[in-house]
């Protein structure tokens, strides 16, 4: 191991802890806030299951259109299995998902690492852009109304929107050199021109993707019916917005407590408060990982059959 190396991996162990032990903190400080679900009603929680099945369906629909145009047809138990299991380890080890299936799709359908790579980025930049769009009109909304002064957050969703706006209307180009690095590099770039070259495709990824923050914005909603905390579906869907920015910031080796401490803080500043804010999102994961374990369950099957 370099010595950068070692530093860098040393930097997210101490950023690892203090994550976790402020999370620990906050959950011990609202523990109380828990105690409610004990009274979570059937309509509540069939809400909250319908939501999650729904966005893992939305997410493995997604990655089979994404397949389908390098000519890779999985099953729909098939793509169901692999969303909740990237679902499941990313919200517990940093991309531990994302790595599992690329694992998966290469010993079976040998789809190379270099093509998951680039099109697992194309997409990535597709949901940022339309997280960041998303959080530039409900902030605007929210500072039109009144309701809240928050500019900075409106200028920081703007500039994310714009810069992948331009980014997203462009072509990867690389120079052609011989070796090893650089045909990974080229077939990755390939892939990532693929995806966003597509049209049918980059429009069907914007569809499903407007469609997941939507539905985490109504799983946050529901989290608050829940809690029994009032607040707006706006601010919702500013933290839904948000959470696809914070969950690609790699200062963490886990993802547990950075999206609630995140979303607390941004509960925070627009009068919703901290307590709220590291609750919805804790119960919110709480369900999310239960639910997609669950499916992961059901349908590991589909991810060991033998190739047709």
């Amino acid at each position: 191991m370099s010595k950068y190396s070692y530093k860098h991996h040393l930097i997210k162990q101490i950023a690892t802890i203090g994550i976790f032990s402020g999370f620990g903190i906050l959950l011990f400080k609202y523990r109380e806030g828990f105690y409610i679900l004990q009274d979570l009603s059937v309509f509540q929680f069939v809400s909250f299951f319908s939501l999650v099945i729904f966005g893992i369906t939305l997410s493995g629909s997604k990655l089979s259109r994404i397949l389908n145009s390098f000519n890779i047809y999985l099953k729909k138990s098939e793509w169901f299995a692999l969303s909740s299991i990237t679902t499941v380890l990313n919200g517990i080890f940093f991309k531990s998902g994302s790595l599992a299936t690329s694992a998966y799709l290469k010993k079976k359908y040998d789809f190379p690492y270099a093509s998951f790579v680039g099109s697992f980025i194309g997409d990535q930049l597709i949901i940022l852009f339309i997280a960041s769009l998303i959080g530039s009109i409900t902030t605007a909304s929210l500072i039109y109304s009144g309701s809240v002064q928050i500019f900075f957050i409106f200028i920081v969703f703007t500039i994310i929107t714009v810069f992948l706006f331009i980014l997203l209307g462009g072509k990867i180009t690389l120079p052609k050199k011989e070796g090893r690095i650089w045909e990974q590099l080229a077939i990755g770039t390939d892939s990532f021109n693929t995806l966003l070259q597509n049209k049918n495709l980059f429009y069907t990824l914007c569809t499903h993707n407007i469609s997941l923050i939507i539905t985490a914005a109504l799983r946050l909603f529901t989290a608050c019916s829940i809690l029994h905390q009032e607040i707006p579906l706006a601010h919702c869907f500013l933290f839904a917005a948000a959470i696809p920015i914070i969950r690609i910031i790699p200062i963490a080796h886990s993802d547990i407590g950075i999206r609630e401490i995140a979303v607390g803080f941004l509960s925070e500043a627009i009068g919703s408060g901290l307590k709220a804010g590291v609750l919805i999102t804790s119960i919110d994961r709480i369900f999310e990982l239960l639910l997609t374990g669950l499916s992961v369950g059901i349908f590991r099957k589909s991810l060991i059959t033998p190739k047709n």
